[in-house]
């Protein structure tokens, strides 16, 4: 099942940083993520791997401060 970035949005009642018409059809851990995945950064040791996925959604907490 696919969903869009705004549809995962609105459920999560997030914001969207990006296209919100991006869909996913799978999930990922956030270092092997890759197009049509949907990822999270839930520890932050993970941070760096922000930076490189290919991930096509990625869920941030709101306090996320991005480095780069």
């Amino acid at each position: 099942m696919n969903f869009t970035a705004k549809e995962i949005a609105e459920i999560l009642k997030g914001e969207i940083i990006g296209n919100s018409d991006i869909q996913v059809s799978s999930v990922a851990k956030i270092e092997d993520g890759k197009s049509g995945d949907l990822c999270f950064l839930a520890n932050p040791k993970y941070a760096s791997y922000i930076y490189s996925s290919s991930a096509s959604i990625v869920i941030v907490n709101k306090s996320f401060i991005p480095e780069k």
